[in-house]
């Protein structure tokens, strides 16, 4: 339903836009820097309730993005292009160790636990697909629809030791694995010369997400991620450099 609804709001705008657009489309180059905001599970901070754990919850916080995007026009108002960019989130606070340490002494019914954790999320995710692309004096107001790789350089890694078991902690290990990501975005170029112009960009990912290893887990109590969720909100501004006359 969600991304029905992303798709019919970026569809109105640009029938919209398509009625007042005046001339041809330039392609360009552009680089872009912001904040990046987890949404959705990936957003969450909730190890769940017994017998009812949350495997997807991925306590990220709100980290940046930078990256490159570009676009080549075929048609007056409609290219193609894509985007390669590096998203950092944040991962673990202490207080979600204390959560999730209560967590697992109520799960594997201990008198208590430990739990440390380190790293933080990162990626790189090469995108493409349409530009839809409408100048009116010296603006140009951008619509995309992508699709492509998220690969994954890191994740938050956590080791639980449990008062029982000391010898053999519990361990959810940092993962590099790629899986595919869609992202739909907005956005307008603003013009101050002929070749140089200001970028602002609003953009939203989603990927089902890769894979986390974990060791130690013959017993499946509590928490237990096998494969994370990613999703994400954009915002950047940045420079566009026109191609071509």
């Amino acid at each position: 339903m969600k991304t029905k609804f992303i798709i019919f709001c970026a569809l109105s705008v640009l029938i919209s836009f398509s009625s007042i657009a005046q001339d041809r489309a330039k392609n360009f180059i552009g680089f872009t820097l912001g904040a990046s905001i987890p949404t959705g599970d990936f957003a969450k901070a909730e190890a769940g309730t017994f017998n009812n754990w949350n495997n997807k919850a991925g306590f990220a916080n709100t980290g940046f993005a930078a990256g490159v995007e570009g676009a080549y026009y075929f048609l007056p108002h409609i290219g193609v292009g894509g985007t390669l960019y590096y998203a950092q989130h944040g991962g673990f606070s202490q207080t979600d160790a204390a959560k999730l340490g209560a967590s697992y002494t109520d799960a594997f019914g201990v008198d208590a636990s430990t739990v440390t954790t380190s790293g933080n999320y990162s990626s790189l995710n090469l995108m493409a697909g349409p530009y839809f692309s409408f100048p009116v004096n010296k603006f140009t107001f951008d619509i995309r629809l992508l699709g492509g790789l998220l690969k994954s350089l890191s994740t938050p890694e956590m080791t639980v030791v449990l008062e029982d078991n000391t010898a053999a902690p519990l361990q959810q290990n940092s993962s590099t694995g790629s899986a595919f990501g869609w992202q739909v975005g907005a956005g307008f170029r603003y013009t101050l010369t002929d070749k140089l112009g200001l970028m602002f960009r609003a953009d939203y990912f989603n990927s089902d997400g890769v894979k986390i290893e974990n060791e130690h887990r013959e017993n499946r109590a509590g928490r237990l991620v096998t494969k994370q969720p990613m999703s994400w909100v954009n915002t950047s501004v940045g420079l566009s450099f026109s191609l071509g006359k």
